[in-house]
């Protein structure tokens, strides 16, 4: 069942719009079957210099993990907002003799939720576009052992070390994005990749804090150009 409520955020003028929608996953296994209900909060504005379209979970009993995602979102988009607002108007004014149109900047957070009946996994994914060629993608994960009231790493959910992950993850994008990548042919363009793998999926926690826990799989993500270039977008590995 889905509502509709009308809220007014205090730190904006503008209004904003609060679709609750309950929902819960299923899973595949009985054991592992994920069933903790939530809401999605989605808060839409409008101006001259920032589109904001914005879309979060909001958990019907875990007041901690919820708090968590809250601020994460809204504090990244109001820092955003703050220096879209000095951006654009610096770009506009440089551009101001001429006939075009800057079009606003673009603010989007979407997310997936997944889990066990232990742990919640959400996948926070923030579109921004300032400017420029294209846009770029940021990515955050949050997983919350429900047992415990703890965020748990991706050692606690695979029982993997990180050189076992990291040589999965390094196989894995050897033979997706260079022997079986017919569009790089070139030699120096091969290389080059490998090098950017090697690099992003190296062995250490910076690389493998982005993850989901979905029934008994877990998965790493890499965000554009951590492993890859921007037009290889985003890579999702199985890991267990």
């Amino acid at each position: 069942m889905t509502t509709t409520k009308t809220l007014h955020y205090l730190f904006i003028v503008s209004i904003a719009f609060l679709f609750v929608s309950c929902a819960s996953l299923p899973g595949t296994n009985r054991n592992l079957r994920f069933t903790e209900k939530y809401q999605t909060v989605e808060f839409e504005e409008n101006l001259n210099y920032v589109e904001t379209n914005i879309k979060y979970p909001q958990f019907d009993k875990l007041p901690d993990l919820n708090k968590r995602i809250e601020n994460t979102v809204l504090n990244n988009w109001k820092n955003f907002k703050s220096y879209s607002r000095k951006e654009y108007n610096d770009i506009v004014a440089l551009n101001s003799r001429g006939n075009s149109k800057l079009p606003p900047f673009e603010y989007n957070v979407t997310y997936e939720v997944t889990g066990t009946k232990e742990i919640v996994s959400v996948l926070l994914n923030t579109y921004i576009f300032s400017g420029g060629a294209h846009g770029t993608t940021n990515l955050i994960s949050l997983n919350y052992n429900m047992n415990t009231k703890k965020y748990i790493s991706i050692l606690n959910a695979t029982d993997m070390t990180y050189n076992e992950i990291s040589t999965l993850c390094r196989n894995h994008l050897y033979k997706k994005l260079i022997d079986d990548n017919k569009a790089a042919k070139n030699p120096a363009e091969k290389d080059a990749l490998r090098e950017m793998i090697n690099m992003g999926a190296f062995p250490q926690a910076g690389n493998y804090e982005i993850f989901t826990v979905d029934g008994a799989r877990v998965y790493v993500y890499f965000e554009p150009y951590s492993v890859a270039p921007y037009s290889y977008g985003i890579q999702k590995i199985q890991v267990k």
